[in-house]
């Protein structure tokens, strides 16, 4: 199939079309046509032909830069071939070079895509490539741009990415290629600055454009080390930057409160600067003077706008670096400065503006993510706070007195709320030394009583019968209880949750908000390791009414996790007489599902919505007259007929929780098995999101229903079995499969000899393409099988399969691979080897002759090796890892973990090193006396050791 370029051009064109049948079917065809060998070429063929109207070229580069990200990771969706790779990162580069606007933009971030997986092994040439445009005897600004703003994405990774020989040698060769001509550049550049008004506004902001990409280029060779040649030349850099410090440009305007060009140039020098101080001060210290001063002035010299925020943070930044460290000592404590700092820096940013309140008003939420999220980073208030937290800890003795005199002034001012507002910054920055988000403030000053600040200030406004008063003030007390939680009696705790309730009666829905992040903070907090929170002390059914009444007056409330989180944490605590109205909730939850698929929820909402279900499931099983799970079933039922891609796995995992429950309480639970025929097709099974959750599922039917589903299905599922273990990306999964299906193989029908079949499966790997990861879990599975069903089972199976395997799968795989896993397991892994090598060794001691000391000693080693933590500590830190460093809710598949069957292999071992070593000491050497023998001294007295523990 081929397709030239005017149809490419035609197809294209109709995916800008309104119609959504015509826009539909070229999406169809284009996912057809990007598989033709050629397609990347034509698209740059289209984007670079001046007789193609301009939206189809833009249309043309969006889509090739997004082929390029698809297609250049690990897992393409198109294999495109050597020789079309080759052709298309010279003729982008070429292309990038030749456009301008939008589409250079667009192909400029395409090749940063390539290069992120060839450079520099297959595209060794793209440094020297883009440094060669620093010619600043005849520079070609639009190509100088693009060179930068592709090397700037390129080189940025080295200000994150972890030290390795790789690295080095990878950075050496930037260095090589750039360092002087980003030098000469630079300079170059700044000499401009001596004749900006001379230049027309497109100019100068052309100008400061340029040079912020230098200096971010700069700031992203120096983060690993401080390399040579910039050592050598650092004067040069500085004399630009304390030039730069100081210019202003009346005539580049900023556009909606953005920051301008020259506001980024302040910005990234800024943060330049705070690198150097912190990882470079030797070769810094003689410029530091200057630098400072002019940071300094940098701060006091700039309003209040918007478009300088990053730019002030920067500079709060940089001070709160340089306080703390003891060069810098006298010039903080100089007479009048910490006073400077204190009244004319850190309160005057501290201050909240119009926009601030505007915000608070119209975009509650984004106000929310930054006060609460630690999206703040680039605020100024964080900058503020972050440089008087800095400030108490070098220099509280001095500092205290200033600030005390600041709050007592500003809450002597009773009718100007926004100083109470201040006041409240203050006293949190001045208290908490250091602070988790799970555990609030961790240590505080000695110097600031938090319970008597709580006594005299927070409880009043906590407590105040009219709930509409000043919502920022409610969100500012609500902040420090949350905050200081671990410091405050509980008694305190109790009131402030009895106040928090009627919170949610404000008609200002943001401090619903506030009050919901509240709640489910404090019901987390214990006294003496005791949970103070209880049915017996929260008044549970008046909570869960209200924060469910908080969905009713807001319907934007799924916009955001914070009232479905504080809803679970009740449901939590839930008391017997609310459990026996559960059936109620379960409705209200699911009408709550149904509403976020009408109107797209957030992502996280979802999630903690269904978390919610299947606790409230756990929490009250066998309470709900009729089952709880009548008015759930119609909404699964919705949700698999009606094919919602992104609840599926949802639904799955609280069918295999409501499964269970109805099992584990003796109800009927033959209404499932209408599930089964959906839960088995391929369709399901192909998507790799659904996968996990499918799995699951698969699970709690062998367990309830283990005969009906392998007699029935059993071949359905060995085929998805054998397609998972054959995927490297994929065969955790089959092993999991492997592991369903092993207690119950027994009842599968259509499938001679399944064992054999499931091993000869993972046999065809361990020849053909083994990795460590699959060499793991197969000899975790191989004891598992020997736990599960005997390991005379495991000798007669693979006995069957060839004469002598038994003892050649332990010489040649079992024995080899245990030596790697001592340091590489989780507690599960490590107990499931002990106990399967036990049983082997005692069951087999006849087959493993001179195999049994090398085991034995492999067992030792598993047991005292390091532990690998597989899943997160606790419930907080498995929350924290469902979003990235941006914030982002990483939603193609989570785990519910209040859907999570728990499962314990041989439960009545309880000690299971102790038990190993049982079977090797007493159960194997009292009966083999020469086995013992050929054990050396140090195992023995480890395992002597464990026989002897509790």
């Amino acid at each position: 199939y081929t397709m030239n370029t005017a149809e490419v051009a035609e197809v294209l064109r109709n995916t800008l079309q309104t119609d959504a049948t015509t826009r539909k079917e070229a999406e169809r065809r284009l996912a057809i046509v990007q598989t033709v060998s050629g397609y990347g070429m034509s698209l740059l063929e289209l984007l670079s032909s001046a007789q193609v109207p301009a939206e189809i070229r833009v249309v043309a580069a969006v889509v090739l830069k997004n082929f390029v990200k698809t297609n250049w990771g690990d897992n393409p969706e198109v294999e495109v071939g050597d020789v079309e790779q080759d052709q298309l990162r010279t003729a982008l580069l070429a292309a990038m070079f030749s456009n301008t606007g939008n589409l250079q933009k667009q192909l400029s971030h395409a090749v940063f895509l390539m290069a992120k997986k060839d450079f520099p092994e297959r595209w060794p040439e793209l440094i020297n490539g883009l440094a060669s445009q620093m010619n600043t005897g005849n520079a070609d600004l639009e190509r100088l741009l693009a060179a930068l703003n592709t090397m700037d994405q390129l080189l940025e990774k080295y200000r994150y990415e972890s030290k390795s020989q790789e690295l080095w040698k990878e950075l050496k060769m930037c260095l090589l290629a750039v360092q002087a001509p980003l030098t000469t550049l630079y300079e170059w550049l700044v000499g401009f600055v001596d004749n900006l008004a001379q230049l027309s506004p497109e100019q100068a902001t052309s100008l400061f454009e340029l040079l912020n990409c230098v200096l971010r280029v700069f700031h992203s060779l120096c983060t690993q080390d401080l390399p040579e040649f910039f050592e050598d030349n650092l004067s040069r850099w500085v004399a630009g930057m304390l030039k730069l410090f100081t210019i202003d440009a009346p005539s580049v305007v900023s556009t909606g409160g953005e920051a301008t060009p020259l506001d980024k140039v302040k910005t990234e020098m800024c943060e330049i600067v705070t690198l150097y101080a912190q990882r470079y001060e030797e070769e810094i210290m003689p410029h530091m003077q200057g630098l400072i001063g002019a940071i300094w002035q940098l701060l006091v010299n700039t309003n209040s706008e918007t478009r300088y925020d990053a730019m002030v943070c920067s500079a709060l930044d940089f001070l709160s670096a340089i306080c703390v460290r003891s060069q810098y000592q006298e010039m903080f404590k100089a007479d009048g400065v910490l006073k400077t700092l204190a009244e004319d820096v850190a309160v005057k940013n501290l201050m909240l503006r119009q926009e601030d309140l505007e915000q608070f008003e119209d975009e509650p939420l984004e106000y929310i993510k930054k006060d609460l999220e630690g999206t703040d980073s680039g605020t100024r208030r964080k900058g503020a706070v972050d440089l008087v937290r800095a400030l108490c800890r070098e220099y509280e003795g001095d500092l205290m007195p200033i600030l005390s005199a600041v709050v007592t002034s500003f809450v002597s001012d009773a009718g100007n709320w926004m100083k109470k507002d201040v006041v409240y910054c203050l006293v949190r920055a001045m208290a908490s030394r250091t602070e988790t988000s799970r555990q609030g403030a961790t240590t505080t000053s000695q110097l600031i009583n938090i319970v008597d600040y709580y006594s005299s200030n927070v409880r009043g406004e906590l407590c105040a019968a009219e709930v509409n008063d000043v919502p920022i003030l409610k969100a500012d007390a609500l902040k420090f209880v949350v905050l200081f939680r671990n410091q405050l009696p509980p008694e305190a705790l109790q009131e402030a949750i009895a106040a928090i309730e009627n919170l949610f009666t404000s008609q200002h829905t943001v401090v619903h908000k506030y009050a919901a992040y509240a709640v489910e903070r404090l019901l987390l907090v214990k006294h003496n390791n005791t949970p103070i929170f209880t049915s017996a002390s929260v008044n549970v059914p008046s909570l869960l009414a209200r924060l469910i009444a908080a969905f009713d007056v807001d319907p934007k409330a799924q916009n955001s996790a914070y009232i479905i989180k504080a809803l679970m944490r009740v449901v939590c605590i839930i008391d017997s007489s609310t459990a026996r109205s559960a059936g109620e909730i379960a409705t209200r939850l699911a009408a709550m599902v149904e509403a976020a698929v009408k109107t797209p929820a957030d992502p996280s909402h979802t999630h903690f919505l269904f978390e919610t279900i299947c606790l409230l499931v756990k929490k009250t099983s066998g309470q709900v007259e009729g089952g709880i799970d009548r008015p759930l079933f119609p909404l699964l039922e919705t949700i698999l007929a009606q094919e919602m891609a992104d609840l599926i796995p949802y639904a799955l995992q609280v069918i295999a929780l409501l499964l269970s429950e109805c099992s584990s309480r003796g109800a009927p639970t033959d209404a499932y098995l209408a599930f089964l025929p959906f839960l088995l097709t391929d369709t399901l099974w192909a998507k790799t999101a659904n996968v996990p959750a499918a799995l699951v599922v698969i699970e709690a039917f062998l367990r309830v229903h283990p005969a009906l589903v392998m007699q029935q299905h059993g071949t359905t599922i060995m085929g998805h079995y054998s397609r998972l273990i054959g995927i490297k990306s994929l065969d955790h999964y089959g092993f999991s499969l492997a592991n369903a299906m092993l207690p119950h193989i027994q009842h599968m029908t259509g499938v001679p000899n399944p064992l054999q079949v499931l091993l000869n499966n993972m046999f065809r790997r361990v020849q053909g393409s083994k990795t460590p990861k699959f060499a793991k879990a197969f000899v975790v599975f191989f004891f598992r099988f020997c736990v599960v069903r005997g390991a005379q089972e495991v000798a007669t199976v693979l006995e069957s399969i060839q004469q002598g395997m038994f003892r050649m799968i332990i010489e040649k795989v079992i024995g080899p691979e245990m030596e790697k896993l001592a340091d590489q397991t989780t507690q599960t892994e490590k107990r499931i080897c002990a106990i399967g090598l036990a049983e082997m060794m005692e069951s087999a001691i006849g087959m493993l002759g001179d195999l049994f000391g090398p085991l034995a000693e492999a067992g030792v080693k598993l047991c005292e090796g390091a532990v690998v933590h597989g899943s997160h500590a606790n419930e907080e830190d498995e929350q924290a890892s469902m979003y990235s460093e941006e914030g982002e809710f990483n939603a193609a598949y989570c785990k519910l973990q209040n859907a999570a069957p728990v499962e314990v292999l041989r439960p009545d071992i309880t000690n299971w090193k102790k038990y190993f070593s049982e079977v090797v000491m007493t159960r194997i050497g009292g009966a083999n006396p020469a086995a013992m023998a050929c054990l050396p001294d140090h195992v023995k007295q480890t395992l002597t050791v464990y026989i002897s523990s509790v």
